[in-house]
């Protein structure tokens, strides 16, 4: 599976009031937003996958050439769909969650699934 380690203050910083919340929910919170985050990513819906983002993103992903910025931090979704004879789908399994003040940080690994028009597994990526 692919070892994901996500600090999600980059994305979530300033999108999640932690006012009035306890740390259950705000982990519970953030987690969903992941769920979305895949679930855009299969749908190829980059609009709201942007919007998962803070408006000053500046980071480097692990796909092109170097710093990233929100307008291009979808990039690679349509790649995983350039295969048009081939569905992507994916499967989350959830480490840990740990909320400390105004910083959330996610553990999961992930499968990503391409399968046929017969539904048979082509290309799996663990």
């Amino acid at each position: 599976m692919k070892k994901i380690i996500l600090s999600l203050i980059f994305i979530f910083f300033g999108i999640i009031s932690t006012e009035a919340q306890t740390k259950e929910t705000i982990e519970n919170e953030v987690w969903n937003m992941e769920i979305r985050y895949w679930e855009y990513v299969q749908k190829i819906d980059t609009i709201p996958y942007k919007k998962l983002w803070h408006k000053d993103f500046i980071g480097y992903p692990s796909f092109g050439n170097g710093v990233s910025n929100v307008a291009k931090i979808a990039a690679w979704i349509p790649v995983l769909h350039e295969n048009t004879t081939q569905q992507f789908s994916y499967t989350l399994y959830k480490k840990a969650i740990n909320c400390i003040g105004d910083v959330v940080i996610v553990f999961y690994d992930v499968d990503e699934i391409w399968t046929n028009k017969e539904n048979e597994v082509v290309r799996k990526e663990t």
